[in-house]
C-alpha cells in the first residue's frame, strides 16, 4: 500500500471513529455499507475495507456476515496487563491459550485464524436454517461410525479435483483436523515408535507427540519441501513408523511440496515402509492440484483435511482418507473413543458444501488472502524483515527480523507493547533452534496498526 492510500485509510477510520465516539451511531446500530462509504468519500472499496478493519480491531465495531458492520457497546476496557494474559510460560500450551481468548487493543499476530470479515459472504445462520430443514428428523440418533453418509459423498467427488481419487467408503469423519491428528496418534504411537515430523513443525503436533514419550525426529523444510537427502538417510538408518508433513501451505512456512519431490516422497516412504501422514486443512486456499495423496494408492498414505480455516473453526468436523480396511479400523477406534462425531455439524458443513454461495466465499477469500498477503509481505519488508519464502496461498509468513531474538524475555516485552506474537522456538523440539523466527499472520500483519505497534517495538 502505497503512502497515498495509507493516509486515505486513516482518513476514513478517524473520520468514521470521531462519529462513534460522539454517537452519531448508537450501539448496534448499523453504520453505512461499503458501497455507500466508497461513494461518500470517493475511495475505492479496499481503502474502505482497511478503514473497517482497523475500528474492528480498535474494539469500535463488529461485522454480521451478510448484513454489514455494526457499532460495538462502549465500555471502559482494561489494560492489557489487567486482562489476565499470562506471563510466565510463554509457550506452546501459552500460544493457543491465546488462540480461544480476545483482548481489545491487542494484535494478535501470532494468531492462527483468517481475519472475520473474510467470511462475510458466507450466510452461515442462513445455511444452518436451511440444514435443519433438510435433516431435522436425523437428528435424534447416533448416525454412522464413519460419519454423515452424504457428507462423504460430497468430499469424495470434491477431493477428485486435487487428483485424489477415492469412495466414501475410504472416508472416515473427525471432530476437525486435531481430532483426526489425535486419533492416529493414539492409534499408532507408543513410547518407543519413531516419527519423523517437518522442521519447523506444526506446534500442537509437536505438544500431542511429546504426550505419548515416542522418539521424535525433525527433518529439515526447505523452500519446496522437505530435504529428501536427509529423509532419505533417516528412513534407511532409524527406520520411523510415521512421517507428519503438509504438501501445501506449511505451517508455518508457507511452503509447498513440488511436483518433483512429491514422487521421490511418496518412492522412499513406500521403499521403507513408513506411513505419511498428509495434513491438508488449508487445502482450499490454493489452485495448486498435487498433493502427496494425488499420487499414491493409500498403501502408505493417510490424509488428512477439515473445515476450520475455511468455514469456521467453531464447526468441528475433520475427516482422514485411506485405504479401506484402515480407515474401518479406526473408525472402530473412534467409537470406542468418543461413540460417533457430531452429525448434526456434519449435515451442516455438507449443506454449506452444496450450496453456490460457497463457492463465491472462497473467490472472495481467496481475493482477500491474496491482498494481504502482498499488504504483510510490504510491512515486513519495511520494518526491515525477510521471509523464508514468498506464498499469496498462505496464512503465514516464517519471518526473521535482524538483530530480533524471540527469547523468552523478548516475548515478555511483546506482550507488554499489547503484540501477541507466536516465538520461533515452540516450532521445535530444539528451544533455540528458530529464536530469530516468528510466524505472522497476514490477515494482521497487512494492517497499519501491526507495522506501528512492531516498529515501536523494533525499537525498544
Amino acid at each position: 500500500m502505497d503512502s497515498n492510500s495509507v493516509h486515505l485509510v486513516d482518513q476514513i477510520f478517524q473520520i468514521l471513529k470521531h462519529q462513534i465516539k460522539s454517537q452519531l451511531y448508537k450501539k448496534n446500530e448499523k453504520i453505512p455499507s461499503i458501497r455507500k462509504l466508497c461513494s461518500q468519500y470517493n475511495v475505492s472499496k479496499n481503502t474502505v475495507i482497511y478503514a473497517l478493519e482497523q475500528l474492528i480491531d480498535e474494539g469500535l465495531i463488529y461485522s454480521k456476515p451478510a448484513s454489514g458492520f455494526f457499532v460495538m457497546e462502549q465500555k471502559n476496557l482494561p489494560r492489557f496487563q489487567q486482562a489476565n494474559i499470562e506471563m510466565q510460560d510463554i509457550d506452546e500450551l501459552w500460544l493457543m491459550r491465546r488462540q480461544l481468548e480476545t483482548f481489545n487493543g491487542v494484535i494478535n499476530v501470532g494468531d492462527g485464524f483468517p481475519d472475520s470479515s473474510w467470511f462475510d459472504l458466507l450466510p452461515l445462520n442462513k445455511l444452518l436454517q436451511k440444514s435443519l430443514q433438510e435433516n431435522n428428523t436425523k437428528l435424534l440418533r447416533y448416525g454412522s461410525k464413519y460419519g454423515y453418509e452424504a457428507l462423504r459423498e460430497t468430499l469424495s467427488l470434491r477431493l477428485s479435483q486435487i487428483n485424489i481419487k477415492v469412495i466414501p467408503d475410504n472416508i472416515l469423519l473427525t471432530n476437525g483436523v486435531n481430532d483426526a491428528i489425535d486419533l492416529i496418534i493414539r492409534y499408532f504411537v507408543e513410547s518407543d515408535t519413531i516419527v519423523l515430523v517437518d522442521s519447523p513443525i506444526y506446534y500442537p503436533l509437536l505438544k500431542k507427540l511429546q504426550l505419548t514419550k515416542c522418539k521424535i525426529i525433525e527433518v529439515p523444510r526447505l523452500v519446496d519441501g522437505p530435504d529428501c537427502q536427509i529423509l532419505a538417510e533417516y528412513l534407511k538408518t532409524i527406520k520411523p513408523k510415521l512421517f507428519f508433513t503438509q504438501s501445501i501451505s506449511h505451517n508455518p512456512t508457507g511452503t509447498h511440496i513440488s511436483l518433483d519431490k512429491i514422487k521421490i516422497i511418496n518412492s522412499l516412504c513406500k521403499e521403507h515402509n513408513c506411513l505419511i501422514i498428509e495434513n491438508d486443512v488449508f487445502s482450499e486456499y490454493t489452485d495448486i492440484k498435487h498433493r502427496l495423496s494425488s499420487y499414491s494408492d493409500f498403501s502408505h498414505h493417510l490424509y488428512i483435511s477439515g473445515f476450520s480455516k475455511i468455514i469456521s473453526p467453531s464447526i468441528r468436523v475433520g475427516f482422514i482418507v485411506g485405504e479401506y480396511h484402515l480407515i474401518d479400523k479406526l473408525a472402530d477406534f473412534k467409537a470406542i473413543l468418543h461413540v460417533n462425531s457430531s452429525e448434526y455439524a456434519e449435515q451442516f458443513i455438507c449443506t454449506i458444501l452444496q450450496s453456490k454461495v460457497y463457492e463465491q466465499h472462497l473467490q472472495f477469500f481467496k481475493e482477500s488472502l491474496k491482498i494481504n498477503s502482498q499488504h504483510a509481505l510490504d510491512n515486513i519488508k519495511k520494518l526491515g524483515g525477510k521471509v523464508f519464502y514468498e506464498a499469496q496461498d498462505s496464512l503465514y509468513y516464517w519471518t526473521t527480523f535482524e538483530n530480533l531474538d524471540l527469547s523468552h524475555d523478548m516475548m515478555k516485552k511483546s506482550v507488554e507493547n499489547k503484540l501477541v506474537l507466536a516465538p520461533g522456538y515452540i516450532f521445535s523440539l530444539d528451544g533455540q533452534k528458530y529464536n530469530q523466527w516468528t510466524r505472522l499472520n497476514v490477515s494482521v500483519a497487512s494492517k497499519q496498526n501491526f507495522y506501528e505497534e512492531f516498529s515501536s517495538f523494533l525499537n525498544i
